[in-house]
């Protein structure tokens, strides 16, 4: 009996989609064929996964894009309804030599534009290899919304944050993980008759190593190495359909004698404390940043910003009993957007609660 109440609640779930959620249209689909049952409802999450050992299936909404909102599904008024949040489906098959996942995710702009992301998870080697490529895509005749009919049309934008991650187990050189972000995304301004782009692309690698036991804490250190650069304009990290937000396109022809850029190397460790009810992670790092606004043709050279990249980074996991669990993550660094207060510290925290559930037989 029990058994089949979770399958009918299974079932019900799945059936209002517009409820539930789980993953980004970004690369943290790459946890998707290892997480188990679970319901997960935090301030930017709120989803499911679902199946037995071999078929599972994911549903629902995430606060990830730019144009979403924390805690906020859909807003507005009559006849203007907006979605404030990524809607995201997926389905996968899992072994241990091989387990794959498709997924999709859609983010609303304006009432005529969105983002649609198909979304390949890949696991290999008993989940020692994974690999998540997400695809997102915009396309749109009038991008800009209702009024702008005359003047901006035949947007699109593409991009991709890949992500591998190899384990290794070796406790020398444990993990290693390549990030890979590639972006365009253009317009054409009908008022004189220019195609507008914008275009970059970006890589980072972290490496794993001395994963090692030190009293009752697990010390993982790891070092960091990220360099973004735009190819055409200045935006060093382009996103199907966020840049029309938040950057200023140039003319698809436009030429730079050096390109904008900005690179960023750090040491970071990673200590894991646990207890019976509360298991703790923290991760402090301190590294080096530099920004580089680049030089249009016929412009002044801008000068290269160099600076310390420092972070504090920590998960705290409640569990009272050992299927329900309060998670508490939080986040300060010298790297994010600044505050209207102009300090130079951006912080940002989510909490919520994760159910696990038994899996099907």
């Amino acid at each position: 009996m029990k058994k089949f109440l979770l399958t009918v609640m299974a079932i019900l779930t799945i059936a209002s989609a517009s409820s539930f959620a789980m993953y980004g249209d970004r690369d943290d689909w790459i946890d998707f064929l290892t997480d188990g049952n679970q319901f997960r409802a935090r301030m930017d999450q709120l989803g499911f996964v679902l199946g037995n050992n071999t078929i599972k299936g994911t549903l629902g909404v995430r606060s990830q894009a730019l144009k979403t909102s924390w805690g906020s599904i859909m807003s507005g008024e009559t006849d203007n309804v907006g979605l404030n949040a990524t809607i995201s489906a997926g389905i996968g098959y899992t072994s241990e030599p091989f387990s794959i996942g498709l997924g999709y995710n859609f983010t609303y702009y304006n009432s005529t534009l969105g983002a649609h992301t198909p979304v390949l998870t890949i696991n290999a080697l008993n989940n020692n290899l994974r690999i998540a490529i997400p695809i997102q895509v915009g396309v749109s005749k009038n991008p800009f919304g209702k009024g702008n009919e005359n003047q901006y049309k035949d947007y699109l934008g593409i991009s991709t944050d890949t992500q591998i991650r190899y384990y290794t187990g070796i406790d020398v050189f444990n993990a290693i993980r390549i990030y890979f972000k590639y972006g365009q995304s253009g317009y054409k301004n009908a008022a004189n008759n220019s195609d507008m782009f914008l275009q970059s692309v970006g890589f980072e690698a972290r490496f794993y190593f001395l994963n090692t036991v030190i009293g009752n804490a697990t010390i993982n250190p790891y070092v960091k190495i990220a360099y973004n650069t735009a190819l055409i304009g200045s935006n060093t990290m382009v996103r199907a359909v966020e840049p029309i937000a938040d950057s200023v396109y140039v003319q698809k022809n436009t030429k730079w004698d050096k390109n904008p850029y900005n690179v960023t190397a750090a040491a970071v460790l990673g200590i894991t404390a646990n207890s019976d009810i509360v298991s703790l992670y923290v991760e402090p790092s301190l590294g080096y940043r530099a920004e580089y606004a680049g030089k249009a043709q016929n412009a002044a050279d801008q000068k290269v910003k160099h600076g310390l990249a420092w972070g504090a980074y920590a998960e705290l996991y409640i569990t009272p009993v050992e299927d329900l669990e309060w998670y508490f993550e939080m986040d300060v660094n010298n790297s994010g957007t600044k505050q209207a207060s102009r300090i130079p510290v951006y912080f940002e925290a989510t909490t919520g609660i994760t159910w696990y559930l038994p899996e099907f037989n």
